[in-house]
């Protein structure tokens, strides 16, 4: 992976780097598909998406994707699990190595913030409340706040994401399956 890609955007100065694997241009503005590694027991932002449909796919090694101080779902390499719009959540890396996050968001308008994030971490000083304003301008929260589960409910669990494509809009699905399905061996809807 290299970080000179212009498809490489970093998200903090100096690090984090997000992949955009299916620009939503690409596609007609339906989508955007982005990766990411998380190293050993780290967890991504605490985010709500208010429009958007989240799928997160573990692309390598595997994810807890927690809210609160509850599980939601577990996923192992190839799983994907579904996060309708209005879910609070955190990705967690899982396990004694590090795990490639796949996320593909439809619409697809968050890429346009992650885009003004990079632009805004080459620029000193990079205040965590610039982050927060520039997802809020795309209907994302930054929550710290999460509802737990209720006590009853399970954690879900994530299915193979072979099985999504066709959940997905078909441009993105055809690029994705070229993309993850071959580089990650996830195989074939």
């Amino acid at each position: 992976m290299d970080v000179r890609d212009p498809d490489c955007l970093m998200l903090i100065p100096d690090g984090y780097p997000v992949w955009i694997d299916v620009p939503q241009a690409s596609v007609g503005g339906t989508a955007t598909a982005m990766r990411f590694v998380l190293p050993v027991r780290a967890h991504n932002l605490p985010l709500l998406h208010r429009k958007e449909t989240k799928l997160v796919v573990a692309l390598s090694g595997a994810l807890e994707i927690r809210t609160g101080d509850g599980q939601i779902a577990f996923l192992r390499q190839g799983d994907a699990l579904r996060l309708e719009a209005g879910t609070a959540h955190r990705i967690h890396q899982y396990g004694a190595a590090a795990s490639t996050v796949g996320v593909v968001l439809w619409p697809g308008g968050v890429e346009q913030a992650f885009r003004e994030i990079a632009d805004a971490a080459r620029h000193v000083p990079f205040l965590r409340s610039d982050m927060v304003e520039i997802l809020d301008r795309y209907d994302v929260v930054w929550t710290v706040s999460f509802k737990p589960p209720h006590a009853e409910s399970e954690p879900l669990i994530g299915t193979a994401f072979p099985g999504w494509l066709r959940e997905l809009p078909r441009e993105a699905a055809t690029l994705l399956q070229s993309r993850w399905g071959e580089a990650y061996a996830l195989g074939n809807a």
